[in-house]
């Protein structure tokens, strides 16, 4: 079946939905699920024709900052190496700027991911006895993901979904005996291009996604 441009952003949000649901299988020892809130930075303009110098030429469009709501897994195999999967909405407008001046414009972007972690030091929720253990852990993740954008200022535009590579560095602690509280940075890497089937159609251009967030999640052990 011919994949449409929001085909693929729906098959990520039902597999991570459904390993949301889903209990860990096979080498997983622990399953940390839970919700976060965050930030969403967007760098660099989506769209951009002519100059600033020029405003008789000059076309931009660029996606403003706003707050997002969050969804995540982690299956940890090991204490310090595990798989995450994350999905994060962001109502996040644009600002078009052409030759009557900058208007926003409703939009919202979606972005999900499965990437590795890897943790520089494990994780304890108790201090071995006799030893005073440091209550953070730090760890770095690499993995692909999907941006998705939607509004009516795409109408009828293809190449709404892009594919992008997904890198994060976070830190960890155990606040409760199965309650962990995570901070991730991630950036999504990925190349925008829009089209209407017009000659004016938007040339590629490499965009970065950025995503803090703070994480409360559940540990369910096996």
């Amino acid at each position: 079946m011919p994949v449409t441009r929001g085909g693929a952003a729906a098959a990520v949000i039902l597999a991570t939905a459904t390993s949301l649901l889903a209990p860990a299988t096979g080498l997983a020892q622990e399953t940390d699920i839970g919700l976060s809130i965050g930030f969403y930075n967007p760098v660099g303009a989506l769209v951009q024709r002519g100059q600033k110098s020029s405003p008789a030429t000059f076309f931009q469009q660029r996606l403003q900052a706003t707050p997002t709501l969050g969804a995540n897994i982690i299956v940890w195999t090991s204490s310090r190496l595990g798989i995450a999967g994350s999905i994060n909405i962001s109502p996040s407008d644009v600002a078009q700027t052409d030759t009557t001046g900058t208007h926003d414009h409703s939009s919202g972007v979606l972005l999900g991911s499965v990437r590795v972690l890897y943790a520089f030091t494990p994780m304890l929720f108790k201090p071995l006895p006799g030893r005073r253990e440091l209550p953070w852990s730090f760890y770095v993740g690499a993995g692909a993901g999907l941006v998705n954008r939607s509004g009516g200022i795409w109408l009828y535009s293809s190449g709404l979904t892009s594919p992008a590579l997904v890198l994060n560095a976070g830190v960890r602690t155990a606040v409760g005996s199965r309650v962990v509280l995570r901070f991730d940075l991630e950036d999504y890497f990925s190349r925008a291009q829009f089209d209407k089937g017009l000659p004016t159609q938007t040339e590629a251009r490499s965009h970065n996604d950025l995503l803090i967030t703070l994480s409360l999640n559940y540990r369910v052990v096996r």
